[in-house]
C-alpha cells in the first residue's frame, strides 16, 4: 500500500502536462496530494526563433488531468504561461478556490533556444529567461503567503546540468538555470522561518519528448543520425544511459517528505555519475 503523506495537502506542477512534469504531478497524486497542473498547449504558443521545446496539446493536458483524478485525488489542468502574471494569478486562484489550501509548488515548466550567441535573437533569449527564471520567481512569489500560512510548504524547482556549467549555444539556457540556482538558494532563506524549503534538483539528459527533440537537433548540427546521435551522448554518462523521468519525480516527492525538512538550499545533481 502505497504512503499517501501528502493526503490532505495541495500541490502545483508547472510544465506538468507531459514528459517530467507529468511523472512529477503523477508521483505527487499517487501520495495523496491534490494537484493542479500548469502547460503551456501547443494552441497557444508562439515559437520564437530556434526554441527547441515540447508543447503539449489541449488535449494532452486534459489527458494528464484524467490520469491524475484516476489516483484518487482532485486535479486541476490549465492552459498558461509561467511568464505571465496573469496566468500564475489565475493558477494560484484557482487552486486555493478548488483544494483550500496550497502547500508544493514544483517549478518544471522551462524551454530552451539553441543558437550562438552572435546573431542570437533578442526576443528569443528573453523568452528562455522569461519562463526559465522570471516564472518561478512569479509562482513562488504569488505562493508563499498561503505556505507562510500553513506553516508549512515546498518548493522544489527544476534545474540542470546546465546550472553548473555553460555549453555553447545555450547562453539563455545556461545564464537562466544558473539564476534559477541562486534564486533558490535565496527563497530558502526567507522561507525557511516559516516551515516552508527550497531546494532544486539539477538532472542530465531525461527521457522525455523534449529530450528526444533535443536529440534530433543535435544529431542535425553535426550530421549524424539520432542513434550515432544518441550513442555519443550515452558515452557522457557512467552508466551509459539516459535518465527515467520516474526517477527524478521520486527524488522530488522525498523533499516534499517531513523526514526532508532539513534539506533546505540544496542543489541535487543526478547525473549517473557524470562530474559536473
Amino acid at each position: 500500500m502505497e504512503d499517501r503523506f501528502l493526503k490532505g495537502r495541495a500541490a502545483i506542477v508547472t510544465g506538468g502536462a507531459s514528459g517530467l512534469g507529468r511523472a512529477i504531478a503523477l508521483r505527487l497524486a499517487g501520495r495523496g496530494a491534490d494537484v493542479c497542473i500548469m502547460s503551456l498547449s501547443s494552441v497557444r504558443v508562439k515559437r520564437v526563433e530556434g526554441e527547441v521545446k515540447y508543447f503539449a496539446g489541449a488535449d494532452e493536458i486534459e489527458a494528464t488531468r484524467g490520469e491524475i483524478r484516476e489516483t484518487g485525488v482532485r486535479c486541476i489542468g490549465l492552459d498558461g504561461d509561467v511568464s505571465s502574471t496573469t496566468d500564475v494569478e489565475d493558477m494560484i486562484g484557482r487552486t486555493i478556490r478548488t483544494f483550500g489550501r496550497l502547500d508544493v509548488l514544483v517549478n518544471n515548466a522551462a524551454t530552451n533556444v539553441i543558437h550562438p550567441i552572435l546573431n542570437h535573437d533578442d526576443r528569443a533569449w528573453r523568452r528562455v529567461v522569461d519562463v526559465n527564471l522570471f516564472g518561478p520567481y512569479l509562482c513562488a512569489r504569488y505562493a508563499l503567503p498561503h505556505m507562510i500560512e500553513n506553516g508549512w510548504g515546498r518548493i522544489v524547482s527544476i534545474g540542470s546540468t546546465n546550472s553548473h556549467i555553460g555549453t555553447s549555444n545555450y547562453s539563455a539556457y545556461a545564464a537562466s538555470k544558473h539564476g534559477l540556482l541562486g534564486f533558490s538558494r535565496s527563497l530558502a532563506l526567507e522561507a525557511a522561518p516559516h516551515g516552508i524549503t527550497a531546494n532544486t534538483v539539477s538532472p542530465a539528459t531525461i527521457e522525455t519528448p523534449s529530450g528526444e527533440m533535443h536529440l534530433r537537433r543535435w544529431a542535425e548540427d553535426q550530421g549524424l543520425s539520432r542513434e550515432a546521435m544518441r550513442e555519443e551522448v550515452m558515452k557522457t554518462y557512467p552508466q551509459g544511459r539516459f535518465l527515467r523521468p520516474e526517477e527524478i519525480a521520486d527524488l522530488v516527492v522525498f523533499l516534499c517528505r517531513d523526514e526532508a525538512r532539513g534539506i533546505n538550499g540544496e542543489d541535487i545533481r543526478v547525473t549517473t555519475g557524470a562530474m559536473y
